[in-house]
């Protein structure tokens, strides 16, 4: 566990999955229903100062709207050290069966730390065969790669390649299975749903 010691409370790295009918809400929708399970949840949070206390919550790449995953992490601050299997248990008993803890731990890192992210994604699409997925690998593999993105100032078209540190594409009986590792820095992270596009 890190702690400093001239700061009142602990942080503790939550990974859970979501799944199923939960892939539909959108991210500030799950940060509104996990604030609401974690004070049902009766943990000793650590809550912002202000006009309008709130549990502090950090997520890691947020997905999309209609992206299942098995692995979502969360930070929270807590005003006291718990038990991590403790904290995932009354976590799980608040929880429904789409969306559970799967562990829990003190991290020894930021989120920030983190510079590169694995995903796998699995595309059902009327046309998906072998011949797609080599047509798909063609198009990773070029020097660039080039998307309409919607930007601050409007869209925008831009080149991706370099935030693409790998890509596969396979044909799997009824998908197409991308493997990819994309970048997860603050200052230029690659939503996945862009290589999908």
């Amino acid at each position: 566990m890190v702690q400093v010691s001239n700061v009142p409370y602990v942080t503790l790295r939550i990974r859970f999955k979501k799944l199923g009918r939960l892939q539909y809400i959108s991210h500030l929708d799950l940060v509104r229903t996990m604030s609401k399970i974690l004070v049902r949840a009766k943990l000793p949070m650590w809550y912002t100062e202000g006009f309008n206390p709130k549990p502090k919550m950090v997520f890691a790449a947020p997905l999309s709207i209609g992206a299942e995953s098995v692995c979502e992490f969360m930070d929270v601050r807590l005003s006291e050290p718990m038990d991590p299997a403790e904290v995932a248990k009354c976590l799980n008993e608040n929880m429904t069966g789409e969306m559970q803890v799967l562990e829990a731990y003190y991290p020894e890192t930021k989120f920030t730390d983190l510079k590169w992210l694995s995903y796998t994604m699995l595309v059902y699409t009327n046309g998906a065969d072998a011949a797609l997925a080599e047509k798909c690998n063609a198009a990773l593999g070029d020097e660039k790669l080039e998307i309409l993105k919607n930007t601050k100032s409007g869209e925008a078209i831009v080149d991706i390649r370099p935030l693409v540190r790998s890509a596969d594409v396979v044909f799997d009986a009824d998908h197409l299975r991308i493997s990819c590792t994309l970048s997860a820095d603050p200052s230029s992270f690659l939503n996945p749903e862009y290589v999908i596009k």
